[in-house]
């Protein structure tokens, strides 16, 4: 008696350079398979029985499957539909005209004019121009460190909403969460949706995050050029700190935007994990390093663990790791380092030369303190978090 057909929820079938991306977006869950994997999956779903599907496996690929580890996997995944559940519908968008909306010919144009009208000013208003003294918009220090970290959290929301337009332009469930880092309040996009599109559709979604910064940047640069009030001088602090960040992006062995890019570009599927084991192979031939985790070879990059194209390319990428090291101490000496020093010149001064009656003084000790609660804050929960995965590998 033939075995009945299996049902499927919608998948998506995206080629890639070592294998086949299947997935089920309204779930968000998606694997690798091979290309014959793959071929098999699609037989399934297109409604040929299970015993039959492996027959046309064996004749076809000339080995045999076993189908029914095969269709265990599929369940795992979630791709099969289960007795009476139903069909999964495909979700319900919004914002779908306005990502359509954002990254049309008209609006890059509105960019292009925006981004123009910056760099102008910044020609021609010295002031404008981005430089550490422009964070210290009052003389209050207390103001300065408050405002500026109250400002990240809707400048990097504008950031990732971004990324979640540039998804909805191509009708894929991208969405924002606000989650906690350590005591830090965070938003994400996740755009676990963009495995189920090709490669090339890819990138104006991993891009997009820093057009929102380039946009808010020239946008706080002309409000900043428009006066002298602290509201402008704040509005040229915040555009500092967007700057910084869009320097960040750089740094792609922190898996930035652009590490993205780059691994999309280059067809890597894992590149960084790749490049971490063959970094700590290499740093294990040093006397008294070694490596944290191995296989049961002892090494902790065996072939079956990256893919080929990874493997090919984690050499090259070592060496951008290393160099992005360098870009990271150098940003340290050329922004951080004369922000830390305007903090130091100001509080200096204060705290050695003012009274309890000074407001001045009352500002700085304030400063310092805020300094020491995060610093310590940081240590204690950086801790706890640490001890908490240490407990939970268990």
């Amino acid at each position: 008696m033939p075995m009945p057909a299996i049902e499927f929820h919608p998948l998506t079938f995206v080629d890639e350079r070592d294998g086949v991306v299947v997935g089920r977006p309204d779930s968000e869950s998606y694997a690798v398979l091979p290309h014959d994997g793959a071929a098999l999956l699609r037989r399934l779903a297109d409604g040929h029985p299970a015993d039959e599907a492996a027959r046309w496996y064996l004749g076809e690929f000339g080995e045999s499957v076993d189908i029914d580890d095969f269709v265990s996997t599929l369940r795992e995944l979630g791709f099969v539909r289960e007795g009476s559940q139903p069909t999964a519908a495909p979700p319900r968008l919004r914002m779908l005209r306005l990502g359509a909306w954002t990254f049309s010919p008209a609006a890059w144009v509105v960019h292009t004019a925006l981004v123009t009208a910056c760099i102008a000013v910044m020609v021609t208003h010295p002031r404008v121009r981005p430089h550490s003294d422009v964070v210290f918009f009052t003389p209050s220090l207390v103001a300065v460190q408050l405002t500026l970290a109250f400002a990240q959290v809707p400048a990097v929301a504008w950031h990732e909403f971004f990324h979640v337009l540039a998804g909805r332009r191509l009708v894929l469930p991208t969405r924002l969460s606000v989650s906690r880092r350590l005591f830090f309040v965070v938003v994400e996009a996740h755009l676990d949706g963009l495995y189920s599109v090709p490669r090339k559709k890819r990138y104006l979604p991993f891009l997009a995050g820093m057009l929102a910064d380039v946009l808010l940047f020239s946008t706080l640069t002309l409000v900043g050029a428009a006066g002298t009030g602290w509201a402008f001088r704040l509005a040229l602090a915040v555009a500092y700190t967007i700057l910084l960040r869009l320097v960040w992006q750089f740094y792609l062995f922190l898996r930035t935007d652009l590490y993205y890019v780059f691994t999309t570009l280059l067809g890597c599927s894992d590149l960084h994990g790749a490049t971490s084991a063959y970094l700590w192979r290499k740093a294990s031939r040093l006397p008294g390093i070694r490596r944290p985790t191995t296989d049961t070879n002892g090494d902790s990059d065996a072939d079956s663990a990256w893919s080929e194209r990874d493997r090919q390319v984690a050499p090259w990428f070592a060496l951008l790791t290393v160099g992005g090291v360098g870009l990271l101490l150098a940003t340290a000496v050329l922004a951080l380092a004369p922000l830390l020093t305007g903090f130091v010149t100001r509080l200096g001064p204060a705290l050695a030369n003012g009274t309890a009656d000074s407001a001045r003084f009352w500002d700085s000790a304030t400063s310092v303190a805020l300094f020491a609660v995060e610093f310590t804050l940081l240590i204690l929960v950086s801790r706890r978090e640490a001890s908490r995965s240490r407990t939970d590998s268990r």
